[in-house]
């Protein structure tokens, strides 16, 4: 071979490479906003030009006429099926295609995690987001069951309702809440919805399971016990969507059930929904001689005996 030849071969290997490395990159790049973690659905009957649409606008996709382009070499619209697929990694396009045309949904259950203090209006958010579910059905049915969907880690099908979500997580709940907590309630004379309620402040206010809960939760039934209000910001907070830090010198005087700095005793409903550091320390308060607490800049958790000492307490810790 002469290296005229040589040459020639070799430009014509190199485009060679070019064109399949252009054409790697268009079929297996993908969006920087792909939406890992997510179910999207293919609705039945969609056709191919929604589909398209739909993955570019969902950031599936970058390129929708390629999208289209290998359909048509292949097997068309017709063979898109339809239902959830969860992408737990990044596809390209040709990834894509090849998932939605045989119906390769990726896992037969949706994994996530709901932290503790969640409140069901999070958790719908969240749901909607990742393609589980509309946020305002899952709203409309889990709202009756504030403070008694658990949280855990969960592992939802794919084509799950909001109503077995939410059993899901009460049957988790009643779980938790074995036979000898239970008969510590009863040996309280307390009642379940007052132990939930109270453990959904705890949440809040103490983080869950840092060891302030116990103390909290001793201050807090004392305070009941006294007749003396509760002021939990993190009640008012659960009805203005505002942060305790945020809240207004009208907030303090919304008539409001929630509103536990003028009205006496327990909210009416659980505001987050607890884990069980939070329900055990509601059940197992720790006695202390303190009446006020607050926390300050530096997330810590100060207690104090009587009035004036939580005044110079905020003056310490809240400037």
């Amino acid at each position: 071979m002469t290296d005229k030849s040589a040459r020639k071969w070799a430009m014509v290997l190199g485009a060679g490479l070019f064109v399949l490395a252009v054409i790697s990159y268009f079929l297996l790049s993908y969006p920087r906003e792909f939406p890992v973690g997510t179910v999207v659905r293919i609705e039945r009957g969609a056709h191919l030009d929604a589909v398209a649409r739909q993955f570019t606008e969902q950031q599936i996709i970058r390129y929708p006429s390629l999208f289209k382009f290998i359909a048509w070499l292949t097997t068309g619209d017709a063979s898109v099926k339809a239902g959830g697929y969860y992408f737990e990694k990044p596809l390209g396009v040709a990834g894509v295609w090849y998932r939605v045309t045989r119906g390769k949904y990726g896992t037969e259950a949706f994994k996530i995690t709901i932290p503790e203090g969640w409140t069901v209006r999070q958790m719908g958010v969240e749901f909607e987001k990742r393609g589980l579910f509309p946020r305002m059905e899952w709203e409309a049915h889990a709202a009756p069951f504030e403070g008694y969907l658990f949280p855990d880690t969960y592992f939802f099908p794919l084509d799950a309702a909001p109503e077995t979500a939410a059993s899901m997580m009460r049957n988790t709940f009643n779980q938790m809440m074995t036979l000898e907590l239970q008969a510590e309630i009863m040996r309280q004379k307390k009642t379940l919805r007052e132990i939930v309620i109270m453990a959904s402040l705890i949440e809040k206010e103490a983080n869950g399971g840092s060891t302030d809960a116990p103390v909290i939760a001793g201050i807090l039934w004392k305070r009941l016990g006294e007749n003396i209000g509760l002021q939990v910001d993190a009640a008012l907070t659960y009805v203005t969507g505002r942060p305790s830090l945020e809240l207004r010198q009208s907030d303090l005087a919304l008539d409001s059930r929630y509103n536990t700095y003028k009205y006496r005793g327990l909210p009416p409903t659980p505001i987050s929904n607890p884990g069980l550091d939070a329900l055990t320390a509601a059940i197992y308060p720790q006695s202390s001689p303190y009446l006020f607490y607050l926390h300050g800049a530096d997330g810590r958790a100060h207690y104090a005996r009587t009035f004036e000492e939580h005044i110079l307490n905020k003056e310490r810790y809240l400037r």
